[in-house]
């Protein structure tokens, strides 16, 4: 049987693919952002993306103007 890359214990459902190496992880061991699953090392990697993309979300549901600036 095939172990958990992140806990090396037996995988059991649920399992998740990570986003970017295709690697099966246990859905406890996987880091979840924006619709994703990661595994730890490849979110290390992304994280950079994922919070730019967080702030792109914010910015069109929020507007982009100032805080404090009158309109």
């Amino acid at each position: 049987m095939v172990d958990c890359q992140v806990c090396n214990k037996p995988l059991a459902p649920p399992i998740v693919r990570c986003a970017t190496c295709n690697t099966e992880f246990h859905r406890a061991c996987a880091k979840h952002a924006l619709g994703k699953w990661y595994c730890k090392n490849c979110y290390k990697k992304v994280k950079k993306q994922v919070r730019f993309e967080h702030m792109a979300q914010r910015a069109s549901v929020f507007g982009a103007k100032k805080p404090g600036k009158v309109w």
